[in-house]
């Protein structure tokens, strides 16, 4: 890119980043030729990893080149140009609440993750509705493999409602994701297996992509399949930032439907912040219940609103 770019700074009325929260420190020589900038991203999506390089390394960068920054934290590799931004400019965050991907039982999900309520706009018609919305699936003999890092129980049983999927003509036109929640192996090991039980032609025809969380930021499928990969006993509670992107991300990519593949219970789980946990309570209540209101024309703020009620 930097190739690409005029030398002089300043040399764009105005650069747009998107998905910022994707990109790290080598989107400077874009930021320097610009004279406004907007920066477009979700802090809470995933943020960039710091592939091959080892911390030794980074702290030695740190020493070398950034001494006296005053963000010199959010100089490093390992953070995105959204955080940077947001905590140079704090004052001038504007958040955008309306979302238009998800239905809302799958969306609700991701709302405990901000500030502000989202407003699910997404609302299918009739003929493209898919009911339920979320489907829960226990495999009680599912548990991961150590030594492969793959549940091949959830693999199969992934494998098989995708089989259906693409063999039933009402799905026609339907696209399809799955998501390894823990590692990318489980993704790869099912991607394999549709391939070989399907074809390419109609692994294409669903447009089907297998990956983890970062695979898909960015991206959505009209039906999303998430593999918890672990079982009884298996893994640790998650529950930091960086998980909390992961699961934030892999819960918003289904437009439609969202299938969960889980080989562990409710029960196995007693950390109350384990994102596995409060994951598997959602698909099985995902709408609050709504408060009842004895006369609901009293909420109404304006004639006309009573008067569009009334009708």
């Amino acid at each position: 890119m930097s190739e690409r770019l005029p030398s002089d700074f300043g040399s764009f009325d105005q650069v747009i980043i998107d998905e910022a929260s994707q990109s790290d420190i080598t989107a400077l020589p874009a930021i320097l030729r610009a004279k406004k900038l907007l920066i477009v991203g979700d802090d809470k999506q995933v943020s960039p990893t710091a592939a091959f390089l080892a911390e030794e390394k980074i702290l030695q960068l740190k020493h070398n080149f950034l001494r006296g920054q005053p963000f010199a934290e959010l100089l490093l590799p390992d953070v995105s140009i959204y955080d940077l931004a947001n905590a140079v400019f704090p004052s001038q965050r504007i958040m955008l609440t309306e979302h238009f991907r998800c239905v809302e039982p799958i969306i609700r999900f991701s709302m405990q993750f901000y500030n502000e309520p989202l407003i699910p706009l997404h609302l299918p018609k009739a003929s493209e509705r898919l009911d339920p919305p979320l489907v829960d699936v226990y495999v009680p003999e599912g548990k991961r493999d150590e030594r492969r890092n793959v549940n091949d129980v959830e693999i199969k049983a992934i494998t098989e409602e995708i089989k259906a999927i693409t063999a039933d003509s009402k799905f026609t036109g339907r696209t399809i994701g799955v998501i390894s929640l823990i590692g990318a192996q489980q993704a790869h090991e099912i991607q394999e297996h549709l391939l070989f039980e399907l074809g390419k032609d109609i692994y294409q025809k669903f447009n089907i992509t297998c990956g983890d969380s970062a695979t898909f930021q960015g991206k959505e499928r009209d039906i999303m399949f998430l593999s918890m990969v672990v079982g009884h006993g298996q893994g640790v509670a998650m529950s930091k930032r960086e998980y909390e992107q992961r699961f934030n991300v892999a819960l918003s990519r289904a437009r439609d439907r969202m299938y969960l593949y889980r080989s562990i219970q409710e029960s196995d789980l007693n950390n109350e912040s384990d994102l596995r946990l409060k994951t598997i309570r959602h698909f099985a209540n995902p709408m609050p219940q709504q408060q009842q209101v004895d006369a609901p024309a009293e909420l109404c703020e304006s004639d006309f609103e009573r008067d569009v009620y009334n009708k």
